[in-house]
């Protein structure tokens, strides 16, 4: 029989241990493949914490990488189990991360999703979404409803955005938490401000994902003999997202300006300005697994 990976959290060793902020709406439970990503970090950041990055065979137990259907570089996830020394690993890229979270822990096979696929200019439907797929799959209600605004947004929601018409500049996550109380109106008077965003609030969120890159706080920046070194694969950091009054996103950022939003106002503006990817050009969605 089948263990369920997330029984595992009753052996204690490796427990959820990583304190992520707040959850989005402490009224909601968190559905299994947050926990199941959670407790997939977790296992991966004790070993990293106990110097162990390879398994026996000298392979990275944490990596950004590997295909749906290959069979030399397969991406997949694999949770630790203690009692029988099997290590914890992750071969993925953004969105196998959520497929991979999907199929272990619901059994779920995008395969039998038909949507319409806007860069292929056709219906279809694939055993492993693209980032971008994962867009057209929450608008179109294919397993997931929207959620049209960030305030409506519970743990556990995946978040992907795109360059609208194309199958790049794209990416999926897993929202953790949101920090409301990181609201910062877009400030307006100063030499970098943008008057077109007038009325928009720019919100922290916690996610974890897939990554060759770091968002802000990551735990992919991992000190290894004593030098930080990014550690690519799942992680959890913090994006910015920006909404308008009626809490619609409208604008995200991989990671937050490094200025101090109170006394360095203008040039806190300007690095928003530079990493901000705007609406219409880019889509940004939140879709929450039926």
């Amino acid at each position: 029989m089948k263990t369920n990976p997330l029984s595992l959290l009753k052996l204690g060793s490796l427990a959820l241990s990583l304190t992520l902020t707040t959850a989005i709406d402490a009224k909601a439970q968190a559905p299994a493949h947050y926990d199941g990503a959670v407790l997939l970090l977790n296992q991966i950041i004790e070993c990293q914490d106990a110097n162990i990055f390879t398994d026996a065979n000298n392979v990275s137990l944490n990596r950004y990488g590997g295909s749906w259907s290959s069979k030399t570089d397969p991406s997949f996830i694999r949770w630790a189990d203690p009692v029988n020394g099997i290590l914890p690993m992750n071969n993925t890229k953004c969105s196998p991360l959520v497929t991979h979270l999907f199929k272990n822990l619901y059994a779920w096979n995008w395969k039998n999703y038909v949507f319409f696929d806007p860069v292929k200019n056709a219906n279809h439907s694939t055993a492993s979404p693209e980032a971008y797929q994962y867009v057209q799959l929450i608008k179109q209600g294919k397993g997931f409803v929207q959620i049209p605004t960030l305030n409506n947004a519970q743990t556990g929601d995946i978040l992907s955005w795109w360059e609208v018409g194309k199958s790049s500049d794209d990416h999926t996550m897993i929202l953790s938490s949101i920090d409301w109380n990181s609201a910062k109106p877009y400030p307006l008077g100063y030499a970098n401000s943008n008057p077109a965003l007038a009325g928009t609030t720019y919100y922290e969120a916690t996610v974890i994902d897939s990554s060759s890159g770091v968002h802000t706080a990551d735990t992919r920046l991992v000190e290894v003999n004593g030098q930080p070194v990014v550690i690519s694969g799942i992680g959890c950091g913090i994006i910015g997202l920006l909404v308008n009054q009626n809490f619609e996103i409208i604008g995200r950022t991989w990671s937050l300006p490094t200025s101090d939003y109170t006394t360095q106002t203008n040039t806190w503006v300007g690095s928003l300005n530079n990493r901000l990817k705007l609406a219409p050009t880019f889509e940004i969605v939140i879709g929450r697994k039926l």
